[in-house]
This record gives structure tokens, sequence and C-alpha cells, in this order.
């Protein structure tokens, strides 16, 4: 049993890992866009303008990292958008919903994760490339998404084995704020 607490111990430390990497990225597509923004329109002051080369394929990969990045948090803290089943069919089925929730979600990432890192070792075998004024290499992008979903796919394991088991739950830090009952 400790074992599997340090496992999910792991899984909620990398979570938090992925998340922060995923605000990261957030903050530099913040900066090399507003950067190119303003070095495209330069020539409104009377300067010349300079827009930043490939800012485009930067922000499509750090678009990656930040979505696949946050999502295995999101589903650790319950805070994806859901709609909840089991109030429609009443309580005694809640459970086989929430475990059935859970399962798909797995297999839709797992399966997301198992064809991303298949592509991700084929483009970073081949050494693909977006070609523009600077070739912007692919693979960065397809090993992250692999990455997130794979996590992903885990957090929702680890979902399932919570609703057998509470102490498998993952840790929450309640940050969240809760959707209001009506």
């Amino acid at each position: 049993m400790t074992a599997v607490r340090a496992g999910i111990g792991l899984l909620a430390a990398a979570n938090r890992g992925t998340a922060l990497l995923a605000g990261i990225a957030l903050l530099l597509m913040m900066l090399a866009g507003a950067a190119d923004v303003i070095m495209t329109n330069l020539d409104l002051l009377g300067l010349a303008s300079r827009p930043i080369p490939s800012t485009t394929e930067f922000m499509a990969t750090m678009m990656v990292v930040v979505v696949f990045l946050g999502l295995a948090l999101a589903q650790q803290r319950r805070v994806h958008i859901r709609i909840t089943l089991s109030r429609l069919a009443g309580p005694r089925l809640e459970r086989p919903l929430e475990i059935f929730r859970h399962a798909l979600h797995g297999l839709f990432y797992g399966l997301i994760a198992w064809f991303g890192w298949s592509v991700a070792a084929h483009s970073a075998a081949t050494g693909e490339f977006a070609a523009g004024l600077i070739n912007f290499p692919v693979w960065p992008a397809r090993l992250i998404l692999a990455i997130g979903a794979t996590g992903m796919a885990l957090q929702c394991l680890a979902d399932i084995a919570g609703v057998f088991d509470t102490r498998f739950r993952m840790p929450d830090t309640g940050d969240a704020v809760p959707w209001p009952e009506s």
C-alpha cells in the first residue's frame, strides 16, 4: 500500500510540474506575441518594421505545451467541464457511471498517447521541421502531446482506483472553486 501511495504522490507531483511548464509556456506565448505585434507595427512610429521570424511556429508549439501539459492536473483537481449524469440516474448508478467516465477518458487519452509516441518517434528520427524563414523543429510539440496524453491516461487510472478505495484518491489542494449546487 505504501508503494501505491508513493506512486500516487509521484503522479501528483508530476501533474504539478507539467502544469508549471504549461504556465511558463503561456507566459512565453504572451511575450512572443506581444513582441511580434510591436516589431511588426514599428512603421507606425516611423521605424522599420521587423516581424520576428517563426513566431507562428513557436506559438503553435507552445499551444500544444499549454493544452496537453495542463490536462492531468485539471483532471486531478476535478476542474474539467463535466456533466454529472449520476444526479439524473440516481445514487445507485453514481459509482458505475464514474468508473465508466474515467475508463472512457483513460481509453481516449491512452489512444492519443499511443499514437502520439509513435508519431513523435518518427518525427524525431526524420528530423521533421516546419519550413519557414527559420526551420522550426516539429518533434518537440509531438513529444509534448505524447507526454501530456500519457499523464492524463495515468491520472484516469488513478481516478478509477480512487473510486474503489479512497486511499488511492489523489491529493486535492482545494484550489478549485466548486460548482454551485442548484
